[in-house]
């Protein structure tokens, strides 16, 4: 992010500190990390140490280090809960407190360190951090965001990624009994914290077993192919290296050629942060839907077939199944026909990189696929059923699998070989309703999160332009078709020598045919119609 000019009473520019937020599971190796960086601190740092538990020893040893490093280190302690999730204006309070330890004619500090709880979601920090920033609020003064940094356990990784299980079921990732955050499953949050990092740190790679490190490296590579990636043991890894970019940031912004962490990513333009959550048909990620009957596409349903067995239920349609699988931003692939025009097939917006050892080893690609044309849910429900759940247990077993992998597109399904996938989709079962799908190991859920900017009526659009105006926007400009706005499928695809072809045949089938398009549309205005009328009633309560 761009330094911003805090001016004082001499109208002089005063220098924002960075703020560098470690996220990672309870286990990784934060704490060692971050008391490494303190024992080996050359100039005043701030920490801020989030303590989920009634006895928090990770605060301890950080209080502990301020005494060895004479003062040097100055430690604020969160009071209660996560602070990337209720406690988010807590955080940004901590942080403008530690601030004015200063003091006039104080060293001031060179970096904020945020330790976070293990089931943080740094996302959500990010994002809480930048809103309250935009907004122009003074506890963002004199600081800015600038990394977040992960850890990974690099003998762990492999697995927690086939786990089907949620933060719950392993009590030794809950650091208190609140169960703040034990509901996300764990391949979601290990993933979530992967893509939202601006470095990731492969920690305790000497405990990695077989060909565990190396899948570990070629898949965080893909999941996230502008984080910084640093390998190390027992957290050995300088402050100076993780920041080493800052400085030519720095100098880049005075010269004019600073641009932020989001322009060269493919973003999620989301609007469920403005309070505009579709008021009806609302599924949350944290529960399952029950019902064994339900065969709606929407519902947030995760059902595991073990780890040594394919889905045995032929009659199930359900398309949010457990049928787990995986996602990046990355784009490697090129829509074979560059004449083509069509809006309704899918294309993929590429971007061609070097490979590395392990990408030709594991043969890890990525491509984007969109259409404007929404997906028959009943279809969708049907191709995803298709798709099998591994019977590994390890992600690089996964990967080496040489039968699988000769299979590839001779399998039942081209989505085989996919280990992420995520994106928007547009279903014609909801027409309003911007779903939102997830897939990563085994795990797979098609979500409703907010609704599309196109299906808002001019009551709506009013008062949400005061809320997100840049935000519309930018859609209006980028994203609107007639008649349909910014209604789109938008889904990346990761995977080991995948089928992109037939993946793109398979979401193309799905889509509701040209001549089924104005029966549709009535349907799309009359949903559009209830939900405004539903939204009027509430405003005026």
């Amino acid at each position: 992010a761009a330094d911003v000019a805090v001016e004082t009473q001499k109208a002089a520019p005063a220098k924002s500190v960075p703020v560098i937020v470690l996220s990672g599971f309870l286990g990784t190796g934060k704490t060692t990390l971050l008391k490494h960086w303190l024992e080996k601190a050359e100039s005043r740092i701030g920490v801020v140490v989030n303590d989920v538990a009634a006895v928090n020893v990770d605060a301890k040893l950080v209080a502990n280090q301020t005494k060895d490093i004479q003062s040097r280190v100055d430690t604020i302690q969160l009071e209660n809960g996560c602070a990337c999730c209720s406690l988010g204006d807590e955080l940004l309070l901590t942080i403008y407190d530690l601030l004015q330890l200063q003091g006039e004619g104080q060293e001031p500090f060179s970096h904020i360190v945020v330790e976070m709880s293990g089931v943080a979601e740094p996302k959500r920090v990010r994002e809480n951090f930048v809103s309250t920033k935009k907004g122009g609020s003074p506890l963002t003064e004199g600081c800015e965001l600038s990394k977040v940094v992960t850890v990974i356990d690099s003998s762990t990784f492999c697995t927690d990624y086939m786990e089907f299980s949620r933060i719950m079921d392993r009590p030794e990732l809950l650091e208190d009994s609140s169960m703040e955050g034990a509901s996300i499953k764990v391949v979601e949050l290990l993933v979530e914290q992967v893509e939202a990092a601006d470095v990731v740190i492969l920690n305790k790679t000497d405990l990695a077993e077989g060909d565990s490190l190396e899948a570990t490296r070629a898949v965080v590579g893909a999941l996230n192919k502008d984080a910084q990636i640093v390998e190390t043991s027992f957290g050995q890894v300088r402050l100076a290296e993780v920041v080493a970019d800052i400085a030519k940031a720095a100098v880049a912004e005075q010269h004019g050629h600073g641009h932020g962490h989001e322009e060269h990513g493919h973003e999620e333009h989301g609007h469920e942060e403005h309070g505009h959550q579709e008021q009806a048909k609302g599924h949350s990620h944290a529960s399952d839907c029950s019902e064994p009957e339900c065969t709606d596409a929407s519902h947030g349903h995760a059902h595991s077939h073990g780890h040594a067995s394919d889905c045995s239920d032929p009659e199930c349609s359900d398309a949010s199944h457990g049928h787990s699988h995986g996602h990046s931003h990355g784009h490697d692939q090129e829509c074979g026909d560059p004449n083509c025009t069509d809006p309704s097939h899918g294309h993929s917006h590429s971007h061609s990189a070097p490979a590395t050892t392990a990408d030709e080893r594991f043969g890890i690609r990525s491509f984007t696929y969109t259409a404007r044309r929404p997906f028959n849910g009943e279809k969708l429900a049907q191709a995803l059923q298709k798709w099998p759940v591994s019977r590994k247990d390890c992600l690089s077993d996964m990967l080496l699998d040489s039968d699988a992998a000769a299979a590839g597109g001779q399998s039942q399904s081209p989505l085989t070989r996919v280990i992420r996938s995520k994106g928007f989709c547009w279903l014609d079962t909801y027409p309003s309703s911007r779903m939102y799908w997830s897939h990563a190991g085994k795990n797979m859920a098609l979500e409703h999160e907010g609704v599309w900017w196109g299906a808002m009526t001019p009551e709506q659009l009013q008062v949400m332009e005061q809320i997100a105006g840049d935000e519309y926007k930018r859609s209006q400009k980028e994203e609107f078709l007639p008649d349909y706005a910014d209604r789109r499928q938008e889904l990346v695809f990761i995977g080991m020598n995948m089928d992109e072809e037939g993946i793109r045949c398979l979401m193309d089938d799905c889509l509701l045919e040209e001549e089924e398009m104005a029966e549709y549309k009535v349907k799309q205005e009359e949903d559009k119609a209830a939900l405004g009328k539903s939204w009027l009633n509430g405003f005026a309560m």
